[in-house]
Order: C-alpha cells, then structure tokens, then sequence
C-alpha cells in the first residue's frame, strides 16, 4: 500500500468511532513526557517529545498575562518516520494538521509554580484528534 493510502487508512481508522458534527470533540489522548503511543485501532503512533517552552503564570503569582506552553509532538504513521508539530497553549498555532488529521493541544499539566522546575516527565499533555 502507498503511503497515501496507509494515511487515509490511519485517518478512516482512526475516525471511525469519532463524531462528525463541528460541535463534536473528538478523540483526547494523554501523554506524559517521553511516552509515544499507538492511537487504538489505528497505525497512527503520536510521541510528546519536549517542552520547548514553558512561560505560564504560576499558580502562585499574579501574573498580567497567562503565559504559554509550547510542546512538540511526534506523529507518524505505522513504522514511518516521525513528523514533528509544535503547538501552543496560549499563543498560535494551538493546533496542526498532518494527512488529514488534526491534532490540538487541550492542556498541559501541571500548572508550575514560582521557582520550582518541572522535570520533562513530569509533564502531561491532552491532545484532541479529529479527522
């Protein structure tokens, strides 16, 4: 099979079950720092590879502004190479599309607090997939 057709396979696959509608969320998968997974069903693998920044408000400060984290995040298909995306949670882009499906970044946890570094795999992602 083409690598055009692996794609459309990994995205029918992996929107089967998922919803249509604009209001629909959806499929969220959750990563800790270093984790890859395969996405059920699918032969679409997803990788949080780092935290290239991390500047959002600590809990325990008054900030004027937010902040915003930004990740990057490995997506493949099968045993093919990664491609990487970056993506915010403040600042754009907040989302990426890569053959045909899209991958947001919802959270990152934890929430920092002033002077205390967050070792890598500490950290945790929530992405949200739709075809």
């Amino acid at each position: 099979m083409s690598r055009g057709g692996w794609a459309l396979a990994a995205v029918l696959a992996l929107c089967a079950g998922c919803a249509t509608g604009p209001s629909e969320p959806g499929t969220e998968i959750s990563l800790r720092g270093g984790e890859e997974v395969q996405v059920e069903g699918t032969i679409l693998r997803l990788g949080f590879v780092r935290v290239v920044g991390d500047s959002r408000c600590p809990v325990d400060v008054t900030c004027v502004w937010e902040g915003n984290a930004e990740v990057e995040v490995g997506i493949a298909l099968g045993m093919g190479p990664s491609h990487p995306l970056r993506l915010n949670t403040t600042l754009d882009p907040k989302s990426a599309t890569w053959n045909g499906v899209t991958v947001a970044l919802v959270k990152v946890e934890p929430a920092p607090r002033a002077g205390v570094p967050i070792p890598f795999e500490n950290y945790r992602i929530t992405l949200r997939l739709v075809r």
